[in-house]
Parts: structure tokens; sequence; C-alpha cells
């Protein structure tokens, strides 16, 4: 009994020690240092924006301006060489956070776009006021995130935002500056939380529907994804460090319902056996595409 008693107090405490860590060690993230080449000044916005969009992911904490330019100031000025004072003599460390967002607007524009269906019915309706027209605006940006204790680059990729604006009948069209920048911002944060934590199968239901533990802002509805299962770990020889895992390629599936913190998907090719809670998903390739189309089947290697 007293053997029964100690277990389960020893489960409790892990228990609690789990939840806690779980709340306290989420990785923290520094909008370290955000760009406008376009001279539109819109470099602040953007990175508050970008803070919004990665708070909202509930992956990781973000460290407000102020706290990240007192870390800097400390540190002497990032671009000679971070060090840690918990990782002595070792360059390239940031002590405080763990990842660093760098970003560049590289451009911002617009262009009117004929609407040739309100032109028709303005026609018919003996309507002559003036072409009507939509407002096609763009954004792109490179961004660049660090893991600020190695100095490593974990993502990097140039992000492009569309944005079309209301049919507009004789005036000049707007441009939705903050609509393009929320859009980037959010794929962004998308980026950063995939790479640092993949989409994974949550559950797959006795009715076949998978349920990933991603919703909104990381799937889309309609979106093709590739589901695989982690295999032997490849180790490097040198080090001994886990550099990758083989990976399995079981099938594909379509999103069909987006929540806030979840999404759900079906089959669009048979499986040779129910993937397993913690199999990786990513969007589709046209490779993906080619091979399930070309066996006609899921397969297991």
């Amino acid at each position: 009994m007293r053997y029964l008693i100690r277990l389960a107090s020893i489960a409790i405490c892990l228990a609690f020690g789990n939840a806690a860590a779980a709340q306290g060690t989420r990785p923290i993230v520094g909008i370290y240092e955000m760009e406008d080449l376009t001279g539109n000044g819109q470099a602040q916005t953007f990175s508050t924006m970008i803070e919004t969009a990665i708070t909202a992911t509930n992956k990781f904490r973000v460290i407000e301006r102020s706290g990240l330019n007192k870390l800097l100031r400390e540190q002497g000025g990032a671009r000679t060489g971070l060090t840690t004072t918990n990782r002595p003599g070792r360059v390239g460390g940031f002590e405080g956070v763990d990842y660093l967002v760098y970003g560049t607007i590289t451009a911002i524009s617009a262009k009117q776009k004929s609407n040739v269906g309100a032109n028709f019915l303005n026609s018919l309706g003996g309507n002559n006021n003036p072409g009507c027209s939509n407002v096609i605006a763009s954004l792109e940006a490179d961004i660049k995130i660090t893991d600020a204790n190695t100095g490593e680059v974990r993502y990097v990729t140039r992000v492009s935002e569309i944005q079309q604006g209301a049919t507009s009948c004789g005036t000049a069209g707007q441009i939705d500056t903050a609509a393009l920048l929320r859009g980037a911002a959010d794929k962004i944060a998308s980026g950063l939380v995939t790479t640092i934590y993949p989409i994974q199968v949550a559950a797959v239901q006795p009715d076949g529907i998978f349920v990933l533990n991603y919703g909104e802002g990381s799937v889309t509805a309609g979106a093709t994804m590739t589901v695989f299962e982690k295999g032997a770990a490849i180790v490097d020889p040198a080090t001994g460090e886990v550099i990758a895992s083989n990976e399995i390629k079981l099938g594909l599936i379509e999103i069909t319902d987006v929540q806030t913190r979840f999404s759900k998907a079906r089959a669009v090719t048979p499986f040779s056996y129910t993937p397993p809670v913690g199999a990786i998903v990513r969007l589709a390739t046209p490779d993906d595409r080619a091979e399930f189309r070309s066996s006609g089947k899921g397969k297991r290697k």
C-alpha cells in the first residue's frame, strides 16, 4: 500500500511539474530588426503585427521591444557577435531569447485592374459613369529567423502577400496597407511555428477523419497535405547528434474544417495503415501528388 501511495505521489508531482514546465519553457522570440526599403515607414507597424501574430499562436513568448533593446545594449551590439554569460567564450548566443526575427520590406506596389463584370452591368443599366476597377496591392518581404543560442539560421523565406481592394467606379481605389502587413505577418508566424513545431496528427477519429494540432493561420481549408511517419534517426557519425530522421510517406489528406486551434481533414488517397499520433503533416508538393497519383494508393516502405 505504501508503495502504491508513493507511486501515486510521484505521478502527481510529475504531472504538476510537466504542466509547470509546459507553461514556463515556451521559447522566447525577439523581433530584432525590421527595415522598410520602400520608404513607406512601415517597419515599426510591421514589427508590431509580427509580434501579435506570433503571440497569437500560443507556442511562443514574445519579448517586448524595450526588453530586447536592453539585452542588445548589454550585449554591446548584435552584429559584432553575441555571447551568453551561461556559455563562456561562445560567440553566437544570446541570453534571454531563443529566436531572433529579422526582416526587410522590399516592395509595396499597387495597380488598377479593370473590373469587367462591373463595367458590363453599368453598360446594361445605361450608366455613363467611368469604368470600374479594383486595386491589386502587393507586398514582398525577406525574412530570416535564427536560433539565438547557436546563431543557426532556422528559417529563411521571401513572403509575398497580395490583396484585392473593393470595386471602385470613377474614383481611384485605395491600398489597404494594414491588411497587406497583417497577411505577411501571419505567414511569418506560421512559418516560425511550423519550423519549430511541425503540424502533426493529433488523432484519427473512428470515421477516418484526421484531427491536426494546428488551425487558423497555419492551415487552409481545401489544402492538400502529405502525412509522414517518423522513421529511424539519422546520426552524425562525427558528433553523435541526431541530424534528421528517415520518413515514411503515408498518403495525402485534404483540409476540410479549420478551427482556432485545430483542423480536420479527410484522406484523399488510401492509407495502408492508420497514421500514428504525432505523424508529421506538410503541404503536399507536386512530387507528392505525382507519386500517389501514379501508385494509386498510400504505401509503406
